[in-house]
């Protein structure tokens, strides 16, 4: 079937989805950061789309990654918390049965891979070269030292499909220049390209810092460099660096008119900046899951645009799907907002939710209603995005249906997973 916006070619839209990991709502310039300097991100928003109200998810990687995958709140395929390196979770996963965004596209006729993180099961049978991906490079984790590939347990964690390989580099530049060889390699097929990348999460770690992860050795979570800051801003701006050099490949192929690329982050910042929001990673906050998002397609999707419709991570399953030209049967919690990216049209209302280690919120309109260590709050998110003056007193009515709301979706969510075991 011909992509819905590119009838007139025979040809369906590439795609390139990029992920950071743990980037804040202030980390890059086109966002509002004076220190960070992200020109070829800046650039993506210039003649693109800037969203001011995507979401991820979950407020933490594993979650966050589910979602994306499967088009479905993360609590429906088991994943609502971290898998860790360590304890019982290193044994769970994504179950192969659930449909992936890489399966549907690659039935399509599309070739499929994922330079990066994962994250999404440590065992083989999860890996993504189980889940629809024709090729993976990167690491199965949540973090690796940049230089030494080991992970949080001192277990090698690098990646070529099934099997561990020996690959000298740093890790982000590693997951660009496999990046820009799998375009390369299939520039004469349609692709869907999936960069999740490091960067910048811990390990503070920049190019020329040495490996700390060596086997024998013991070693702190954050690593040793002691300019943190410094090191975050280059992790960062080499992570920037990166995709624009994946940019140019495609420019220099002639495939940049017809690639669609999108840009975000898993969730809001711990060690970086969620400029005014209020909170961090970890937390249902806005700070814990209002990301930086940037959608970008020429003559498509109108450059310099912004739009403050509320999306989330979930949404990008059935949207992509849908400007690729792609039916399926299958359903999703997320729904299509290509309307938004190539229209600019209003997307119907709707509930959203965030539950992660008894933290819940849900989101109708611009009120949001959060449950935090059994302490309520009611906000009016265009009157008070910083979250900080609690309405709950004052519009007991609409707390009364925000919980409602939130209610339901739990029994919703308790329903699936009994009527799926």
């Amino acid at each position: 079937m011909l992509p819905a916006c590119n009838a007139a070619d025979d040809t369906p839209p590439n795609i390139v989805l990029i992920m950071a990991d743990d980037l804040g709502y202030g980390d890059i310039a086109c966002y509002g950061s004076e220190y960070i300097k992200t020109p070829a991100i800046d650039l993506l928003a210039s003649e693109g789309m800037k969203f001011t109200d995507y979401h991820s998810n979950g407020p933490v990687c594993t979650p966050t990654r589910a979602a994306l995958m499967t088009g479905k709140y993360q609590q429906k395929v088991g994943l609502e918390g971290v898998i860790y390196v360590k304890g019982e979770s290193r044994k769970t996963g994504l179950d192969v049965s659930e449909l992936t965004i890489a399966n549907l596209f690659r039935e399509a006729g599309y070739s499929t891979g994922i330079m990066g993180k994962w994250h999404l099961g440590y065992k083989k049978e999860y890996n993504p070269f189980n889940h629809g991906y024709d090729e993976f490079y990167g690491y199965v984790s949540g973090n690796i030292d940049y230089h030494s590939h080991y992970d949080n347990a001192g277990i090698y964690d690098w990646w070529h499909n099934l099997d561990t390989i020996v690959e000298e580099g740093y890790s982000t530049d590693l997951i660009t220049e496999h990046s820009i060889d799998f375009i390369r390699n299939n520039r004469d097929k349609h692709f869907f390209l999936y960069i999740p990348h490091e960067a910048p999460h811990v390990p503070f770690q920049g190019r020329k810092d040495s490996a700390y992860r060596i086997p024998g050795r013991t070693f702190s979570y954050l690593g040793p460099v002691e300019d943190q800051q410094a090191a975050y801003k280059e992790m960062v701006e080499v992570m920037d660096e990166g995709i624009g050099q994946i940019m140019q490949t495609l420019r220099e192929l002639n495939l940049d008119q017809n690639t669609i690329v999108f840009f975000c982050s898993d969730n809001g910042a711990r060690f970086g900046s969620n400029g005014e929001l209020r909170g961090d990673k970890g937390s249902v906050w806005e700070g814990g899951h209002r990301v930086p998002a940037i959608a970008w397609y020429p003559d498509f999707i109108e450059a310099g645009s912004t739009t403050d419709e509320v999306v989330i991570s979930m949404d990008l399953v059935p949207t992509l799907l849908t400007m690729a030209g792609i039916e399926t049967s299958a359903s999703f919690d997320g729904i299509d907002f290509s309307s938004v990216m190539l229209r600019q049209s209003p997307l119907k209302e709707r509930p959203l939710f965030w539950r992660y280690h008894g933290q819940l919120a849900v989101r109708k309109g611009n009120w949001k209603y959060l449950s935090i260590n059994n302490e309520e709050y009611l906000f009016n998110l265009q009157a008070d995005l910083a979250e900080e003056n609690n309405q709950i007193d004052q519009n007991t009515e609409i707390t009364k249906e925000m919980k409602t709301l939130l209610t339901n979706w739990e029994n919703e969510m308790e329903a699936y997973k009994q009527k799926t075991k």
